[in-house]
């Protein structure tokens, strides 16, 4: 390769090289005036171009930290002109809690014995292990490397590491040798004749006149750079917005504290449903909507419930409670946001959506969070079916990307029919449930003044970026894999 080509800091580098041979990092900091950045980056470059070789190294020493308290405690028992009791050592210590270590290991260790029932006086038994321990620690001190300590002795260095009555100190070290292919650079760079940079002062006084300039060598490698960027997730949701924005719809907004009422009656979820239940959900303590009462569209819904008012339904068959309705939830689905919003339209045509974070009492595990993003969303018109609501939702993944979906008929307490959305996930090299989906029953429209066709689906923003990035455990979602996080990775699928 051509000295021309090589940058301004390769060169100083090279030349610094060029006399010794070889320079550790710090004196090669210190020889060419850069900064650490600049010449660790620069032997990267020239490292790959073969003009230097590299050679790390890592060493490490044993420092003692603090003098374990077992030894104070056999050395006041030993030096004391009296026999001591127990109550006398614990006198003696500044704390309860290292007085107990401190006895404990030494009585453990058969360094001392206890003698006595009414006043035990504690004796010293053995004294070569004391000895032995502060042998150690006193090498240890004087810069004895691990090594060089006795065989012996690595169990009780071992367990003194782990007690932090030792500290290991790494360090590491860099030698740089310069090649001959480097040499033959540096003499050739020493060439007068060369610009590095065309700046106004260089073009002003007419410099450049019979002089090169430095080539760009458009081969080398450049340095990584990974700048701050917005979590995956929230990319995907915004994806997933616009998606939603671009078919017609408008997004809803809404607090994450909601009565049982519109999170589960207003759904026509019975009272006794085990969805409902602690396991389930996080309920708020103490606290209850007083305002809510038995009268318009609850009075509508508590009579859905239990004889199915003028839906033409049966209910449930049971006696609504309104204080069941009045307790507060974190909401476990954003189709609470729904369901708000349709009560509101009455027979409006209405497109909408929500794509917000919900929370269940989950069991952690590679598909399931107990607080993740579900988007959801409603169509309100004269004539829609579950056909168009499949038409809908094939159209929905394509615009992400998503082409192995599929609908299969299921049960929802709100929904009739039912559909579930699966999609092919090639880690698990099976079908997963991405949401649910299927046309609002009347008993849930009815009582909130909509009769026209309500099409409604949820399904969860995690299990979509399951199958977008190929992943196996949606957790790892919100891991700190930070080649993941900065993008490069493939994205499975996309």
């Amino acid at each position: 390769m051509s000295s021309t080509s090589l940058h301004p800091i390769e060169r100083r580098i090279l030349g610094s090289l060029a006399q010794p041979g070889s320079l550790t990092f710090d004196s090669l900091v210190a020889a060419t005036s850069l900064n650490e950045d600049q010449v660790r980056r620069a032997l990267q470059w020239l490292s790959s171009k073969g003009m230097v070789s590299i050679d790390e190294s890592t060493s490490s020493r044993l420092e003692v930290a603090r003098r374990p308290p077992e030894l104070e405690l056999v050395r006041k028992v030993a030096e004391s002109d009296r026999l001591l009791t127990v109550e006398d050592l614990r006198a003696e210590f500044g704390s309860a809690e290292e007085f107990s270590a401190a006895f404990g290991r030494a009585r453990s260790a058969g360094w001392i014995k206890v003698e006595g029932e009414a006043l035990p006086v504690v004796w010293v038994v053995d004294p070569k292990g004391p000895q032995a321990l502060s042998a150690l620690l006193d090498l240890i001190s004087s810069g004895t490397s691990e090594r060089d300590l006795p065989p012996e002795q690595s169990g009780l260095v071992a367990d003194l590491l782990r007690r932090g009555v030792v500290r290991r100190d790494e360090s590491r070290s860099m030698t740089v040798t310069i090649t001959n292919a480097g040499r033959e650079a540096a003499k050739a760079s020493a060439e007068p004749d060369l610009i590095d940079a065309l700046t106004p002062a260089v073009l002003a006084s007419g410099a450049w006149r019979g002089k090169s300039l430095r080539p760009i060598d458009v081969e080398a490698k450049a340095p990584r750079f990974s700048p701050g960027r917005r979590h995956p997730v929230r990319d995907f949701i915004r994806e997933v917005r616009e998606v939603y924005v671009s078919m017609g719809f408008t997004e809803l907004q809404g607090d994450s504290v909601h009565s049982a009422f519109w999170n589960f009656d207003a759904l026509f979820i019975p009272q006794d449903h085990p969805g409902r239940e602690m396991q389930d959900t996080f309920y708020i303590a103490g606290i209850s909507d007083r305002k809510l009462n038995r009268s318009g569209v609850v009075a509508n819904v508590a009579a859905a419930h239990e004889d199915g008012w003028r839906t033409g339904s049966r209910g449930w068959g049971y006696r609504w409670r309104i204080e069941e309705a009045r307790r507060l939830v974190l909401r476990t689905h954003n189709t609470v946001l729904s369901v708000k919003a349709l009560s509101e339209s009455k027979e409006k045509e209405t497109r909408v959506f929500a794509v917000s974070k919900v929370y269940r009492n989950e069991n952690l595990d590679y598909k399931h969070l107990f607080e993740f993003y579900q988007m959801d969303g409603i169509m309100v018109g004269e004539g829609l079916n579950v056909r168009h609501l499949m038409g809908f939702l094939s159209e929905f993944y394509k615009k992400l990307g998503m082409a192995d979906v599929k609908l299969w008929p299921t049960y929802f307490p709100y929904t009739e029919p039912s559909l579930q959305v699966v999609g092919y996930s090639k880690p698990f090299k099976s079908w997963i449930e991405l949401g649910g989906s299927g046309v609002f029953r009347p008993e849930v429209t009815m009582p909130l003044g909509v009769k026209i066709p309500v099409l409604a689906w949820g399904p969860g923003i995690e299990r979509l970026m399951m199958m977008r990035f190929g992943l196996d455990d949606m957790r790892a979602l919100y891991g700190a894999d930070l080649d993941w996080l900065r993008g490069r990775r493939e994205l499975a699928g996309s």
